[in-house]
């Protein structure tokens, strides 16, 4: 009896060991799918948005093959790209940009900035990655928008760097884009790289905006079983939003837990994610 105890207690101790190393290598590889559906009376036209964010020059696959694939399988619509594509030590472009490359053949792809690719051009001195990664093919939004037709719903898309915080006298650039950006009967997307600003301050009861992509947190970088994200570096340990879909006023963010991470941290129980949005009326 005490020798079948023995070789039980091993068998779970492996078992366990087993788990978590299993674990480790699919929060680091695997890409899974989360899946929403928005819905407002405003949309005559369904229509499927794929968002990817925080890859942080990861490549899952040669030259992101698995992802390309994935990404196809969707048949998306539109793609949005809500930053930190790449890490702001970078001395490559070409992980990114040939990702960005691949996914316009697919549908258009429309870029915020992350606050990796500011201080990558902070570091690196100019604005040539925004460049770059027009030139492959897509639409960069920095604090601009754009008013267009997405099967026949009258849209305007966004895109801001920074937190959005609540309107104020500082009329900073941020503060001016969002204001002209609110100031249209059309259905409202941004893409807001920070969550935080707009979510844990609360700044989208103070802007009129529909729906909102973001990401930054990855997710609270470990997720604990039943609990959610450890740590995000504005609400601390146990944070109420590190991925979901949040209503917040009359607005509704989507927060991807994003694809990658910067600065050689793993992600434990964390799988990558790909957003899939269905919005429709």
């Amino acid at each position: 009896m005490k020798k079948y105890s023995k070789y039980l207690i091993k068998a779970i101790i492996l078992g366990l060991i087993f788990v978590i190393v299993l674990n480790l290598i699919l929060s680091q590889k695997y890409i899974s799918v989360t899946r929403y559906e928005y819905k407002n009376p405003r949309i005559t036209e369904d229509f499927r948005v794929v968002h990817l964010t925080d890859l942080h020059n990861y490549q899952f696959g040669t030259k992101n093959r698995r992802l390309v694939e994935k990404v196809r399988e969707e048949t998306p619509d539109l793609i949005f790209l809500t930053g930190d594509m790449l890490n702001e030590d970078e001395t490559r472009t070409d992980i990114c940009i040939d990702l960005v490359g691949k996914l316009v053949k697919i549908a258009p792809v429309y870029v915020s900035l992350g606050n990796h690719e500011i201080e990558y051009m902070n570091r690196v001195g100019n604005n040539n990655l925004i460049s770059e990664i027009e030139q492959a093919g897509a639409v960069v939004l920095n604090e601009q928008y754009i008013d267009m037709e997405i099967n026949g719903v009258p849209a305007r898309l966004g895109g801001v760097y920074g937190y959005v915080l609540a309107p104020d006298e500082t009329k900073n650039s941020e503060q001016v884009f969002m204001e002209e950006f609110q100031d249209t009967d059309r259905f409202k997307i941004l893409l807001s790289h920070v969550p935080e600003g707009l979510l844990l301050w609360k700044s989208m009861e103070y802007w009129d905006v529909d729906l909102v992509f973001s990401g930054h947190v990855h997710g609270g970088q470990v997720r604990l079983p039943f609990v959610g994200g450890l740590y995000d570096p504005e609400e601390g340990y146990f944070p109420t939003y590190t991925k979901g879909m949040f209503k917040c006023g009359n607005g509704t963010m989507i927060l991807s837990a994003g694809l990658g991470s910067s600065r050689g941290r793993l992600r434990i129980n964390n799988f990558p994610e790909m957003v899939v949005c269905e919005i429709g009326k």
